[in-house]
């Protein structure tokens, strides 16, 4: 099983439904995941779950009545992992997007890996 594709399909379908917070799987990666979001402004916080002790509670950003978030796509997946240099990072949506990638220094968004001229996973594109 997918934490990571799962993790986004469930705030892909709570911003269709336009609800103010969705529950996800508690791990380290979607953790870091959801650090790159708060940090790039696509959500409005994350913490502990109240009800249960394995997930996160996500609270969703939206502007002027539309979801912050346009699309979520899960790039490297179990069965195909995809790996790029610093040079090669993708572009998402012409730099109005980010890519969340897994590097060597923790996980960066496309601009801060090329910053610091790092390649690695990438995870998913936000925009």
């Amino acid at each position: 099983m997918d934490i990571i594709a799962n993790t986004l399909t469930k705030v892909r379908n709570a911003l269709t439904r336009k609800l103010a917070k969705v529950d996800v799987v508690k791990s380290g990666m979607v953790e870091n995941i959801l650090k790159v979001m708060k940090r790039e402004g696509y959500i409005v916080d994350f913490k502990d779950s109240e009800a249960n002790g394995f997930s996160y509670t996500v609270t969703l950003k939206y502007v002027q009545g539309k979801p912050a978030i346009q699309g979520l796509q899960r790039v490297s997946r179990l069965s195909l992992r995809v790996y790029s240099n610093a040079e090669k990072i993708p572009m998402v949506m012409n730099n109005y997007g980010v890519a969340v990638i897994s590097t060597s220094k923790g996980v960066l968004t496309d601009k801060e890996a090329k910053a610091l001229n790092v390649g690695g996973e990438v995870i998913c594109t936000i925009w």
